[in-house]
């Protein structure tokens, strides 16, 4: 008899084997967050994109740097802001890098 028991547990990893889903979920995550940076950035003039820049006046609070989208965005593509300005402006140009980025994305997660 293989049927499980309700109080049965399961690992992530055996459901990850038995699933297998196409992309890992933190490539998933990566994923939305470059194409939603790469919408916001070809729009002009917008608080929203000035606040994903970190182009807001005002003063930092005291203690560890937040941290910031654009910091995460340069982590992921290995651009810089300039060069990431210009690369999204080519809408072909920019779903190719975050398909590049993601495509082969392994879980860094997993425990084995």
């Amino acid at each position: 008899m293989n049927a499980m028991n309700a109080m049965d547990r399961r690992t992530n990893t055996s459901i990850t084997d038995e699933v297998k889903p196409k992309i890992s979920l933190e490539a998933t995550i990566t994923q939305l967050k470059l194409r939603y940076f790469g919408h916001v950035m070809r729009t002009n003039g917008t608080l929203e994109r000035d606040i994903m820049i970190g182009q807001v006046d005002g003063r930092r609070r005291q203690g560890r740097p937040r941290l910031r989208w654009i910091n995460s965005i340069k982590e992921n593509t290995g651009f810089g802001l300039e060069k990431l300005k210009e690369v999204v402006k080519d809408r072909n140009k920019w779903r190719r890098l975050v398909e590049e980025k993601t495509n082969n994305r392994e879980r860094t997660n997993i425990k084995r």
